[in-house]
């Protein structure tokens, strides 16, 4: 019956329109129109390894390595106070506990740090301890300080940091729910939790370490009578999709992991590496490291497999310090060299870090992620447990930027203390024996990091627009955001290490509104040290600006084809406009720039994958119309501008599982590779355009920056379907060609500034489908030729849905 629907709705849906015009013909001259343009850049998150998702793009392969305290932070609005206290009643789900996550007596004891905003300005009213925190969804909701200070008043904005090993029962709604949370790496098997926590086994964060291993470990306390071994880990392995993560086939991982024991009599401890080996080993009283050797192999069936440690031996067992590490591979925590390489081929111009920020949660320390990873704090998380602050500090990612030699876009947290910000010059900038600056040293990096790039970018938070991204965002409010910024930035300057110019300060901005009203702009005002303010720029799924309803798949490959050219366009050139009329007021320029943007998805959650979704977002079409707002945000006077996001596998990645291009990574990476020097000028004399009519908006599926209100587009008049971006250094000219023409091949003519070489090199990203893709294996590739016959004025044949770069030396 659906597919009979579909063939329906076919056969009565309107015909696309005709393209008109024969011939696209450009006239390229010499006038600069963009001098050296930024490459393009991608954001990274570098992952650990799961079960479902994803392997570490490092050589260490369990998920929860460090048995550390937890950081918890978390931030709001006051609604009123006094010398002595601060109350929290002002929305009626945040409150003080944060939509009753917290609860009496969780942050007692805690650090506050109050702000006041006064004319637009941000500074620290106060900072002192909490005697009593009481928070509940309908009771009080009140801070009150160890000491009296300045009154607080409605509208300070607050930041609670604490540093637990525990969560007492009764301050917490989640976790109170299943008492025997603690760490998500070390879980009871599933569906064991209560029995095991009914018999008495309890587990501790407890100040005890082996030498070097940091502060705490895990004591698992162990009651006799047991009817059964308690294990606690997580999954490793599961052989449920056949391209789901694997260790390398083959070859060899050594367990390593530091125990000792109190009180058992026969001590003995199971350790199971999923299905690949369970050694048993026998700890004593004194701290001791334990290692073992398996050889990894594929998933005997589809069912998923844990690491995990277990004993029966009644008393305490202290674990501390686990990995799973290839024998042969690259040092332990180092990156595997095929990943440095694969971000070096597409020489990004910068690389956006996630290391210091959480979208979602409740936030880090700085100190968090600079020091070794097995001494770095856990994140205190809602549910399931303290989980990992990051796979990988922020070293391992500064080594990273420099091995592909580009530079550092650093988002930082928007709870960071001062004293944190003005730490994190002091550790990119400061000598070797300044305090953060030992903390470098240790790694091995004496100079400062600031000598290894051109220029490092900072950026407090991401998305604060985003309501979804709490605590940390500011949603509805731009100029608070701003001003708080700016009281980072000027922090950051403070630092006797700071250097001028060799930072680009960075506000959060929305695609939703781009002009002088929006997000972005609202929060430059008030933060005259930024350089810029960012949008995203998605071109599907939960963050596309509207998604339009098509009644036939060519419709639908119509509207993706020129969905970048009427829908995102007219925003870039505003937030460009609105960039340099900010810039010019003030008399210091500003920029636009990109923090995310590529092919877009609905968001995944379980049940929810969507193959087609998988095979649209990542067609050749999606590809062309990438690259089509990149480049021409480009042309408009972006800098930076950041692919969502460098990973393989599904939704938003840049390769696939097996770690193939997708075709929107190769679009891009046509760019960055051979589009060198400055970008020149070409006019089109004549195009071959297309009429787009009004089209109904698809206000079912889910987004996040589209106005759900607008129900239609309107149409679209003399849309061009052909672009042409020429490049000039030296002598050394390329042509970027991009077709956004569905229904055949076009005829380009190309009128050139300078006397050519007869010998030119093409490249062509196509296929004879725009649903084409790269999901399973590379099937689209970027065809190079060598060939003759090229002349002031050149006509060639570009085909549908397709990019091509023609390289030329002029005589």
């Amino acid at each position: 019956m659906l597919s009979l629907a579909l063939s329906l709705a076919q056969a009565i849906s309107a015909p696309l329109p005709k393209p008109k015009g024969e011939e696209a013909v450009f006239t390229i001259t010499p006038a600069v129109v963009v001098e050296k343009p930024a490459r393009f850049g991608a954001n990274v998150e570098p992952p650990g390894m799961t079960h479902w998702n994803t392997e570490p793009w490092h050589n260490q392969w369990w998920n929860s390595p460090n048995i550390e305290p937890m950081t918890v932070r978390v931030k709001g609005t006051a609604s009123g106070g006094s010398a002595t206290t601060l109350e929290g009643n002002g929305d009626p789900g945040w409150k003080l506990g944060y939509f009753d996550v917290f609860r009496d007596g969780f942050f007692d004891g805690a650090e506050i740090l109050v702000y006041r905003i006064t004319d637009g300005k941000c500074s620290l009213l106060r900072r002192g301890k909490i005697k009593s925190f009481q928070a509940s969804k309908d009771g009080p909701n009140t801070v009150t300080f160890a000491e009296s200070g300045p009154e607080v008043q409605k509208g300070d904005e607050y930041f609670i940091t604490h540093e637990i090993t525990e969560v007492r029962p009764g301050t917490t709604r989640t976790w109170d729910t299943a008492p025997w949370w603690l760490i998500r790496g070390y879980t009871f098997e599933q569906g064991k939790e209560k029995q095991f926590h009914e018999a008495g086994v309890r587990m501790h964060i407890v100040p005890d370490a082996p030498p070097g291993g940091g502060r705490a470990s895990l004591r698992m306390t162990i009651p006799p009578g047991l009817a059964e071994m308690p294990r606690v880990g997580n999954w490793l392995l599961a052989g449920t999709e056949p391209d789901w993560p694997r260790l390398r086939e083959g070859k060899t991982y050594t367990v390593r992991l530091w125990m000792k024991h109190q009180g058992m009599a026969a001590p003995s401890v199971q350790v199971r590496a999923a299905y690949l080996k369970t050694e048993t080993l026998i700890p004593t009283t004194e701290w001791s490291e334990y290692s073992f050797d398996f050889v990894a192999a594929p998933p005997p069936d589809k069912n998923p497999y844990r690491f995990d440690i277990g004993s029966s031996e009644p008393g305490a067992l202290f674990i501390d310090n686990v990995t799973i590490v290839e024998k042969d591979g690259p040092p332990a925590w180092s990156f595997y060299p095929e990943i440095v390489d694969t971000i070096r081929r597409f020489a990004p111009s910068s690389l956006r870090l996630w290391v210091l920020h959480q979208n979602k949660g409740f936030g880090k320390r700085l100190d968090d992620v600079l020091g070794p990873p097995l001494e770095s704090n856990l994140t205190f998380g809602e549910t399931g447990g303290a989980h990992i602050s990051d796979h990988l500090g922020l070293h391992q990612q500064l080594v990273l930027c420099e091995q592909a030699g580009t530079n550092p876009w650093i988002i930082t947290s928007v709870m960071f203390t001062p004293e944190e910000n003005r730490n994190l010059i002091e550790y990119l900038a400061g000598p070797a024996d300044s305090p953060y600056g030992k903390k470098r040293a240790a790694w091995g990096r004496t100079e400062p990091w600031t000598t290894a790039f051109s220029e490092i970018l900072i950026e407090p938070g991401n998305e604060v627009w985003n309501g979804s991204f709490g605590p940390q965002h500011f949603a509805g409010r731009p100029a608070i955001y701003g001003a708080y910024a700016e009281q980072i930035f000027q922090t950051m300057k403070s630092s006797p290490h700071y250097q001028e110019g060799k930072y680009k300060f960075i506000v959060n901005g929305w695609v939703a509104n781009t002009g002088p009203q929006g997000y972005g702009a609202q929060a430059l005002a008030p933060a005259p040290s930024a350089d810029a303010f960012d949008i995203a720029y998605y071109t599907g799924g939960w963050d596309s600006v509207g998604l339009m309803k098509a009644d036939s798949p060519d419709e639908s490959w119509m509207n993706i084809l020129t969905f970048s050219r009427r829908m995102l366009l007219p925003r870039s050139l505003l937030a460009a406009k609105t960039a340099k009329e900010m810039g010019e007021a003030r008399g210091r320029p500003a920029q636009a720039i990109v923090y995310e943007a590529g092919p877009g998805y609905t968001l995944p959650g379980p049940g929810k994958f969507n193959i087609e979704e998988q095979r649209q977002g990542k067609s050749l079409a999606h590809a062309i119309n990438a690259l089509d707002i990149f480049m021409s945000n480009l042309r408009a006077g972006f800098d930076d501008q950041s692919f969502f996001m460098f990973k393989n596998g599904h939704y938003w990645a840049s390769h696939n599982r097996q770690w193939g291009e997708h075709i929107a990574w190769k679009a891009l990476g046509l760019r960055n590779s051979l589009l060198q020097g400055d970008l020149i000028t070409a006019t089109a004399d004549q195009m071959v355009t297309l009429d787009l009519p009004e089209t109904k908006a698809d206000v079912v599926s889910q987004t996040n920056s589209a106005d759900k209100r607008v129900k239609s587009f309107p149409p679209v008049p003399d849309l061009p379907l052909i672009d042409c971006y020429p490049f000039q250094e030296g002598k050394r000219h390329a042509i970027l060609l991009l077709s956004r023409r569905l229904d055949g091949p076009t005829k380009v003519t190309i009128k050139l500034p300078y006397d050519p070489e007869t010998a030119y090199t093409q490249h062509t990203l196509a296929a004879d489908s725009p649903g084409a893709h790269n999901i399973d294996e590379e099937v689209v590739k970027v065809v190079t030729e060598e060939k003759s016959g090229m002349a002031r004025e050149f006509t060639l044949q570009i085909p549908p849905h397709s990019v091509l770069v023609l390289v030329n030396q002029a005589k």
